[in-house]
């Protein structure tokens, strides 16, 4: 009789396991979000983002089932474009056109 009791008290857990088991993943299934200057952002939402005292204009997107941010321009709509500098290239050294002596 001791068989009986013990597949009744297995069969009255069963239930309570099978709940568990379909409760994990729903909690899985909130819309994915970015964060940033304190707000939640949805994919495909866009946000002026600054980081190391740079602003850049990007876009909330899946990556490797990951929520991240994009870079879509370097400069923030309305913001006046950033000023890079000219870079300039040295006159080219002459060169000797007869071999040195070493």
């Amino acid at each position: 009789m001791r068989m009986v009791g013990d597949f009744m008290a297995n069969r009255s857990i069963w239930p309570i396991g099978v709940l568990l088991a379909f409760a994990a993943p729903l909690t899985a299934l909130a819309a994915p979000t970015c964060l940033a200057n304190g707000k939640s952002f949805n994919v495909g939402d866009t946000a002026c983002l600054t980081v190391a005292e740079e602003s850049h204009f990007a876009r909330c997107e899946m990556v490797l089932n990951n929520t991240s941010w994009t870079k879509v321009k370097d400069e923030c709509p309305g913001e006046a474009p950033k000023q890079h500098p000219t870079s300039t290239t040295p006159a080219p050294s002459p060169a000797p056109t007869e071999p040195n002596e070493n």
